[in-house]
């Protein structure tokens, strides 16, 4: 499984943490999964786990047999054995993916693209701006942190309204966290921050009323920077397709390598 992900990914781009096998266990790993094999090797796979509203669909196909209907096939038997409402996901979006959900009723309804950095190409000149400071995450600034992300995300459409212990322990109790590369900005108040983890940015967020200052944007040239002193040779990020910030990462000079979506029928 984790051989037909990393072949996938490479032909179609996405999100290369669905090669990794705790990942593939978590989507692939249930009753609900059938797999294709040809000589032994899996070709395909797909799934249906079911949720407490539904049930959700993933499926694989092995680029070098695509156009044989193996995908149509899977996503029709995993939609019959699918408890309603039904969500069909997919981490390597595609033009023939997105066809194919369209013929059988589906709507995307999210959608995300997977950005990269290349850390041995220069990185842009941006700094903050003259009184603003930057702290790490620690015991005595991970309230400071939750208190901006709520000021930056609540305005969002689709915002969780995650409490305090739910988004600390969904941002921290990651093993691949890393506190030395979140940083949180402040002047008279805390204005911005980012958190990440190893390899990831994982969230930016200004105040409302402190946007278009380019804290966003010098929070993250300050967080690649301490990546590649590090070592790193690349930084990936996920950006909602519909979130402007999307531009801003470009500009920066993250490159898009593909795009997640999710698909359901109205």
């Amino acid at each position: 499984m984790a051989a037909l992900a990393r072949r996938v990914v490479a032909a179609d781009g996405g999100l290369p943490l669905v090669a990794d096998e705790g990942f593939l266990r978590r989507r692939f790993g249930g009753e609900g999964t059938v797999a294709v094999t040809a000589d032994g090797t899996v070709v395909a796979a797909g799934s249906v786990r079911p949720q407490d509203d539904g049930s959700v669909v993933s499926g694989l196909v092995d680029p070098a047999l695509r156009g044989r209907g193996i995908g149509a096939r899977l996503l029709d038997t995993n939609l019959g054995a699918a408890g309603q409402p039904v969500t069909v996901e997919t981490e390597s979006l595609t033009d023939e993916a997105t066809w194919l959900f369209a013929s059988r009723g589906l709507e995307q309804i999210w959608a995300e693209d997977v950005m990269r950095f290349d850390l041995a190409q220069p990185l842009p000149d941006v700094a903050l701006p003259p009184g603003v400071t930057v702290r790490t995450w620690a015991d005595d600034t991970a309230d400071r942190f939750f208190a901006v992300y709520e000021a930056a995300f609540r305005d969002r459409p689709g915002f969780p309204g995650r409490s305090r212990r739910q988004w600390m322990e969904w941002t921290s109790d990651d093993d691949d966290f890393r506190p030395q590369w979140s940083l949180i900005a402040a002047e008279a108040a805390d204005v911005a921050f980012v958190t990440c983890a190893e390899g990831w940015i994982v969230q930016v967020g200004v105040r409302p009323e402190e946007r278009g200052r380019g804290l966003g944007a010098a929070l993250v040239v300050a967080v690649l920077r301490r990546m590649r002193d590090a070592g790193r040779a690349e930084v990936l990020l996920d950006v909602n397709v519909d979130n402007p910030a999307g531009a801003l990462y470009a500009r920066l000079g993250f490159a898009r390598i593909g795009r997640r979506a999710r698909f359901s029928r109205p």
